[in-house]
Parts: structure tokens; C-alpha cells; sequence
């Protein structure tokens, strides 16, 4: 990046994180350094949210390794810049233009897709335990909301049976549907591995969201939420949203899901701190990052 977009970038970067502490309810900033269990629940969400970017950078690494040497602060230093970026763009979307830009101009588009790939591994592994949330909610359900998600779920099947039955000759759909193929496959080593970093980057900040509600609540029923906290994550994941909206999203949901549950200023602090820990100061270390001296980039093993 020129130093004027590295300056853009950040400058836009930190608009988004200025206006989201704007927004912030100080008197929930209160009640949580008011907290007995201040220092628990601090090292609670730091540990897993550090634990959650070290799957992510490892995740990364994996996907990339084919392709380029890497070591493993290099790639943490291209996940947290990537998200540094991503952040003022909907659904993350600017993580791929990001992560090309670290990277010859030859490899770009296998960059790009393996951006793709990490990220629909991801969604592989919110939509199972989504599911897996929906079926275990699905009998507290109205009826109503019931039938438009038994629709959906049909709907979806319907298209995935129709588009792996499909023989189009157009090229573009022969190699979209290679590629969906491909990452079927998981006798291949990098697949397997970026699906299992998936699920359990997934897990770790499902249950960071349940462990910070869980300090607040210790009573808390750990079957009777966390189905909850899957159906969150699923729906939020397939909205399209900028960053602040997407916090808005969980919020509400989980604000209408865990009403009669959980408290709702437990709900909205919880809710505050996932957002400082997972993306806040990840994406303030990302800014830093890129407005740091470039480090000599490493070659690739081998060009697209």
C-alpha cells in the first residue's frame, strides 16, 4: 500500500472504532469495573480472544503455505492488518483486497482465493452449529417461524441439489463448481486442517460469549444458552452488514433470544466487551501494524 491509503485506511479504521465507544453506555463501563470478578473476567476475554486471532493466523497460515514461506508472525501481522481493513467494509469484504495487496502481483488471485476459502470454511462451521442450534430451539418456536424456517432450509437444499446436478458449458461455472468440489475434499491435508481451525476458532469465541455471560450469571444453564448463542452467530453471519451493524445485529438478537434468560444490561455489556476484545483492539493493533516500517517480504514458492 502507498503511504496515503495506508494513511486513508487507517484514519477510516479508526472513525469506526472512535464512533463505536461514542455510542458506548459509560454507565455499563461502570458496572463492569464494579464487578468483583473484574480481573477474572478481563484475562477471560483477552485469553480467548487471543486464542481466537492465533487460530485465525494459523488458519492463514495453512491455507498460504502451499504457495509462499511464511512465518508465523507474519502471517499474525496479515490477519490483524487484513482486519484492520476489513472493518469499514461490509461482511469483511475488504479482507481480500488486503491480503492480495501483501503479496506479488502473480500471486493475487490464488491469494484471493484462498481468502475465499478460509472464509467459507468458517461459515461451514457457523452454519453446522447454527443448525445444530435451530434443532434444539426449533420446538420452542411458533408456528409461523417454524414454517418460513423449514422453507429456507428446503429452498437451500433444493439449490445445492440443482446446482451440483447442473452441466452448464459456460467456463466460469465449470471452475466455480470444481472449486466448491475441491473443498469437499477433505483427504486433502490443508483442507482438513483449515475446516478443523474453523470449528474450533468458532467454539472458542462461541464460548468466550458464554463464559463472559457466565460471570455476570454463574447460574447460568450452559445447554439452555449456548444453542441460543449458535443461532446468533448464524444469523448474523448471513446478513449482509457494515462492522457497527453487525454489532447492532448480535445485540438485538441476542437481546430478543435471551430475553426471560439473561438480564438485558448483562446482555448489552457482554455483548460490548465481545466487541472490544474480538474486534476493537484487534483492528487498533492492525492500524499500528500498517502504519509500521514494511518488513522485506519473503519469496513465494511458487507463482501462480
Amino acid at each position: 500500500m502507498s503511504l496515503a491509503v495506508k494513511l486513508l485506511v487507517v484514519s477510516l479504521s479508526f472513525v469506526v472504532i472512535y464512533d463505536a465507544f461514542q455510542d458506548l453506555n459509560w454507565n455499563l463501563l461502570q458496572f463492569i469495573s464494579n464487578n468483583s470478578h473484574l480481573s477474572q473476567l478481563l484475562f477471560s476475554g483477552l485469553f480467548f480472544s487471543l486464542l481466537n486471532w492465533l487460530l485465525e493466523t494459523l488458519k492463514w497460515k495453512t491455507l498460504i503455505h502451499d504457495h509462499k514461506s511464511i512465518q508465523f508472525l507474519g502471517a499474525f501481522s496479515e490477519t490483524l492488518r487484513a482486519h484492520a481493513v476489513s472493518i469499514i467494509t461490509p461482511n469483511k469484504i475488504g479482507e481480500f483486497g488486503a491480503k492480495a495487496s501483501f503479496y506479488p502481483k502473480q500471486m493475487r488471485k490464488l491469494v484471493l482465493k484462498q481468502t475465499l476459502t478460509g472464509q467459507l470454511y468458517q461459515l461451514v462451521a457457523t452454519c453446522f452449529f447454527g443448525i445444530l442450534g435451530f434443532g434444539v430451539l426449533f420446538p420452542e418456536l411458533s408456528s409461523s417461524l417454524k414454517f418460513s424456517i423449514s422453507t429456507a432450509l428446503v429452498m437451500v437444499f433444493i439449490l445445492g441439489v440443482v446446482f451440483s446436478l447442473t452441466k452448464s458449458s459456460y467456463k466460469w461455472f465449470k471452475k466455480l463448481k470444481s472449486y466448491f468440489i475441491s473443498l469437499s475434499i477433505l483427504s486433502n491435508t490443508t483442507n482438513t486442517k483449515a475446516l478443523l481451525l474453523s470449528v474450533l476458532r468458532y467454539l472458542t469465541f462461541s464460548h468466550q460469549f458464554y463464559f463472559l455471560l457466565y460471570f455476570f450469571q454463574p447460574e447460568l444453564g450452559y445447554l439452555e444458552v449456548m444453542p441460543v448463542l449458535f443461532v446468533i452467530y448464524l444469523v448474523s453471519s448471513i446478513v449482509p452488514t457494515f462492522l457497527l451493524l453487525d454489532v447492532t445485529l448480535k445485540t438485538s438478537l441476542s437481546l430478543v433470544l435471551l430475553d426471560g434468560i439473561i438480564s438485558s444490561e448483562i446482555v448489552l455489556m457482554v455483548n460490548l466487551m465481545m466487541w472490544i476484545f474480538n474486534f476493537g483492539l484487534p483492528a487498533f493493533v492492525g492500524n499500528l501494524l500498517i502504519l509500521s516500517p514494511k518488513q522485506s517480504s519473503l519469496q513465494p514458492k511458487k507463482a501462480l
